[in-house]
This record gives C-alpha cells, sequence and structure tokens, in this order.
C-alpha cells in the first residue's frame, strides 16, 4: 500500500515537471549559465578594466582592521595641504575642528580632521560576522530565490485553472488518483521540490564565483588561497541558506495555499481572485474597525526582508529562529490546512470553468 502511494506521488511530481519544465528546470539553469557568463567576461576583463580589477581587489582586501579615512586639511592663508591615509566609505563623515567659531568669526586659517568611521559590526541589522567575500554569494542566492518566488506564485495559480480550461481534469478524474493527493503533489512541488532545484544551481553558481574569483586574484598576482578561499565559509553559507528556506516554506505555507485555493475557484483570472479579496478586506477593516490585522498577516507571511530577524524573509542569512513569532507561525499554518482543504473540494466537486 506504502509503495503504491509513494508511486503515486512521484507519478505526480513527475507529471508536474513534465509540463511546467520551463519554470522549474530552464529558468534556474538559464539563470545559472546567465550568471556564469557575466562572472567569468567580469573576472577576464578584471586584468584589462581598472575599475573592475579595483573593486575586485577592495571586496577581496578590505580588512577588519580598517577604522576608517583620516584626512587633515590645513588651511593657512595661502597654503593648502591634503593628506589622505586610508581610503574607505565616507558616508559616515565625522568632521572636527579645533574649536567652535561662528559665521562672523569665521577664521579660514584653521587644520581640518575628516574621521569617517565604518560600520560597526551588526550595523544595520546585517551579519556583518560573515567576510565581505560571503556576501557576494549570499547576493547570487537572494537573485535565485527572488526568481523562485515568483515561479512558484504563477505556477500555483495555473496549475489547477488550467487543468479544468483545457479539461484535462477529466483524464486525473478517470485515473486512480485522489483529489487531495493531487492538491497535496502540486503544494509540496511548490514549497519543497522546486525550491532544491533553485537552491543547489544557486549553490552551484556560488561555487563557479569563488573559482572565477581566484582565477582573478591569480591574473592580478596575488594569492586565491589566502585571500578568496580562506575567506570563504562555504559550510556556514549553505547551512544558512538550506535552514533558512526551511523556516521560509513554513511562513510563505498559508500564501501559496491561498494562490492554490484562488487557482481552484476562479472561473477567469486567478490573480484577481487572490487579490481582489484580500485588498477588500483590508480596506473594509481600515475603514469600519480602524485595525490592520488582515493588512499585518499578509505582510507577516509574504516574502520580504525582515530587518529584525522575527517576521518572514529570505533568510540569506541565517535565520533567526529565537526571536520567531511562533504564534503567527502557526496560526499561518492552521489557515494553509483550511485552504488546502477548501481547494481540495473544490478540486474533487468542481470541474468546469
Amino acid at each position: 500500500m506504502s509503495e503504491t502511494a509513494t508511486s503515486r506521488t512521484f507519478t505526480l511530481i513527475q507529471r508536474e515537471f513534465q509540463e511546467y519544465k520551463n519554470s522549474f528546470v530552464w529558468t534556474p539553469v538559464g539563470m545559472a549559465i546567465l550568471l556564469s557568463l557575466v562572472m567569468l567576461v567580469s573576472v577576464m576583463m578584471a586584468g584589462r578594466i581598472t575599475i573592475v580589477g579595483d573593486a575586485m581587489m577592495q571586496v577581496v582586501m578590505n580588512e577588519d582592521s580598517t577604522s576608517g579615512m583620516n584626512i587633515t586639511i590645513q588651511i593657512d592663508d595661502d597654503d593648502v595641504a591634503v593628506v589622505t591615509e586610508q581610503e574607505v566609505d565616507v558616508s559616515d563623515w565625522v568632521i572636527e575642528t579645533e574649536e567652535t567659531t561662528s559665521e562672523e568669526d569665521w577664521n579660514f586659517s584653521k587644520e581640518w580632521k575628516f574621521n569617517p568611521t565604518t560600520n560597526p559590526k551588526g550595523a544595520d541589522n546585517i551579519d556583518t560576522g560573515m567576510s565581505n567575500l560571503n556576501l557576494i554569494p549570499t547576493v547570487i542566492h537572494f537573485v535565485f530565490l527572488l526568481a523562485l518566488f515568483f515561479v512558484t506564485s504563477n505556477y500555483l495559480l495555473g496549475t489547477l485553472y488550467d487543468d479544468r480550461k483545457d479539461r484535462s481534469i477529466l483524464f486525473w478524474r478517470s485515473m486512480p488518483v485522489s483529489a487531495w493527493e493531487e492538491v497535496l503533489a502540486k503544494l509540496g512541488v511548490a514549497l519543497f521540490v522546486a525550491p532544491w532545484i533553485f537552491i543547489a544551481l544557486s549553490m552551484i553558481v556560488q561555487v563557479a564565483m569563488v573559482v572565477l574569483m581566484m582565477l582573478g586574484m591569480w591574473r592580478m598576482g596575488k594569492d586565491p588561497f589566502e585571500l578568496v578561499l580562506g575567506n570563504i565559509e562555504f559550510g556556514t553559507l549553505f547551512f544558512n541558506q538550506i535552514s533558512g528556506w526551511i523556516l521560509t516554506a513554513l511562513w510563505i505555507a498559508p500564501v501559496y495555499a491561498w494562490l492554490l485555493l484562488a487557482s481552484a475557484f476562479a472561473k477567469r483570472s486567478p490573480f484577481m481572485v487572490s487579490v481582489a479579496p484580500l485588498i477588500a478586506l483590508v480596506l473594509v477593516e481600515e475603514l469600519f474597525l480602524g485595525t490592520a490585522f488582515v493588512r499585518t498577516a499578509v505582510a507577516n507571511h509574504m516574502p520580504h526582508i525582515s530587518d529584525s530577524g522575527s517576521a518572514v524573509g529570505f533568510y540569506i542569512h541565517a535565520p533567526n529562529w529565537g526571536s520567531t513569532d511562533y504564534l503567527s507561525l502557526l496560526l499561518g499554518l492552521v489557515f494553509a490546512a483550511a485552504a488546502v482543504w477548501l481547494a481540495i473540494w473544490l478540486r474533487k466537486y468542481r470541474w468546469d470553468i
């Protein structure tokens, strides 16, 4: 019995990949090839275009001990001297003078000191425990996650609707497969199967990026093993990315279940069916009740970059399990279960459009 159920599940998943091969396979493969080519061209041109090589060196050679840039300007009537000791980001300059003067008593014979400070660890809620080189693979991973969200959302909105539109649902009604197996297989593809394809290709591109960066350092006469490989933490990066998606999948499960329900219910546009009720509920609640529970709930479970780490995000860094709002997470999973049950009921009893 279990072997038969497993075989049916595997067949259903295989069917989804056959029908949506462009979205689940060729899209991430195309992204991987394109990003690899862009990085290859950048590395090959780094030795010829000065700005590219300088940018790469600034990323690789940036040391944690950098305290900032000190610029001293001595204005002594006819004499101006500018001394630059270091070059770093000048976004947070602090200007110091020997004394405070008003505009009327301005004295140009002053020594000015510019002491811009670099961001301390933990500033802007960014995990600066990772080296700067680890941030580059993180950006690549974020691009793949962004594409994954759009691909899976489009898939969920169309999958049950398209089956009814092209009447292929009649074929599946004749097969020994229940409606709940079909719906759960589709949700599982969006939440677990397709993401691992995107994540795996993201990791391959990240490794390719590191190899190409090592090649660039070697072309510029630097030690690639010390400067690049010695500053990349593959184990931490990949563990954070995998565990990050596990928590993200739990958070966005109600969103995906809602999209699946809209696909099962819609007669014309699944997208409008999924969006219009939410907009109406938000407007009615805010106009008549003066509250924003619906908007907050939707915002909490929509993928976004979280500053505090307490809400759902793409978790391009390590997920913060300790600050997770588990009550909101649990309520979202309960809503997801209800939405999936309704989608299964509609799949079973509503065939026409």
